[in-house]
């Protein structure tokens, strides 16, 4: 299932012809697209790639192309929803099946992951795996070393990785719970993710991550059953985050250009290694290892190209110029106060178990 969210389209001011006009917009008007928020231009941009993503479904156009006998459909939300509003409309009314993958769309499985082992997992008895799983997540670049960066970070022992006898890589404690690519079971989603108020625009992630951490943290790992959160250790990054601030849309020269080898290069190592694209761009070259581990990592992506070097930089030197940022308008992801993100919050380093910020690792 391809869960397509809603826009909110923004009027524009009219014209003296009575014509909405994206000229006479006011400098205040601004889209936040991220938000759903847009002018009728760039929603009319975004029902045209719908067209066209409801056409590839239709048609069977690789990569939207069945196997196993599997389906594929497309779920167009006819409003703007917001990730956990729209998880929740999905849930209650298209997904009957006993276990559920929600992946978001930014996020990519880079390395082979064994999927149809832990759905046969999930679903032997006893529930759960004998150890109360809930769900399983797979490693990023943020959870790779998860123990060790725990343990550096809160003091909070994880113990030994866990071994379940259906599941050849063990399994480890999460204490946050992140909205990246899981499996899990459909009722848990139900009774335990969504038994909330959702407010429009709302992340489970924020919902759920933050005060599943600070009940940790405060009784101890004993809790942790309550929440049944693990990562799946591979010992290597499975997932992908593409960040959408340093992407644009595919131009006919980006297409032109489409066989070029793209240098992946891996601050770890300081080695490089090349990754070429099928011409039909349906599939990627299998790779060796990871290519995740470095801050700055490319990847091929059909439709989208990322900013040039220049183009980014400039785009860095805005974000962090104090005159042309804009104030901070959603709540903390610390606090829940509005004002301030989470990495300024002025109450984060007493929760943090007052940790020198040498020794805070961002997960």
């Amino acid at each position: 299932m391809i869960l397509a969210d809603g826009c909110e389209e923004l009027a524009l001011p009219s014209d003296e012809n009575g014509l909405d006009n994206d000229s006479n917009r006011p400098d205040h008007a601004t889209e936040n697209i991220k938000h759903g928020k847009c002018f009728c231009k760039t929603a009319e941009n975004y029902r045209n790639h719908l067209k066209r993503l409801e056409k590839a479904v239709r048609d069977q156009k690789p990569p939207f192309r069945p196997h196993d006998g599997g389906t594929i459909e497309l779920i167009q939300l006819e409003t703007r929803h917001g990730s956990a509003p729209a998880i929740q409309a999905a849930m209650s009314r298209f997904v009957s099946t006993p276990l559920v993958m929600i992946c978001q769309h930014d996020n990519f499985f880079v390395n082979e992951a064994p999927l149809r082992e832990v759905v046969h997992a999930l679903l032997e008895e006893p529930r759960g795996l004998g150890i109360g799983a809930s769900c399983i997540h797979f490693l990023s670049t943020a959870t790779l070393n998860y123990r060790e960066k725990i343990k550096r970070r809160y003091k909070l022992d994880l113990g030994d990785p866990l071994s379940v006898k259906s599941l050849k890589d063990s399994l480890i404690p999460l204490v946050f719970w992140y909205g990246r690519s899981h499996v899990t079971y459909s009722d848990y989603v139900r009774s335990h993710c969504l038994n909330r108020e959702l407010a429009q625009g709302s992340h489970l992630e924020e919902l759920l991550g933050e005060k599943q951490l600070h009940h940790i943290l405060k009784e101890g790992m004993d809790v942790h059953k309550t929440y049944g959160t693990y990562l799946l250790d591979q010992g290597k990054e499975v997932l992908y985050h593409m960040s959408g601030r340093r992407v644009r849309a595919a131009d006919e020269t980006d297409a032109k250009n489409h066989n070029t080898p793209t240098t992946i290069h891996n601050q770890e190592t300081n080695s490089e290694s090349t990754i070429a694209t099928k011409t039909n761009a349906t599939a990627q070259e299998p790779l060796e290892g990871s290519f995740t581990t470095a801050r700055e990592t490319r990847a091929k992506v059909p439709g989208l190209a990322f900013l040039c070097a220049e183009d980014e930089q400039k785009d860095r030197k805005t974000k962090t110029n104090p005159t042309n940022r804009k104030p901070f308008k959603q709540r903390c992801f610390h606090c829940g106060e509005k004002g301030h993100s989470k990495k300024f919050c002025p109450t984060r380093a007493e929760s943090l178990l007052c940790y020198p910020p040498s020794e805070i690792i961002e997960l």
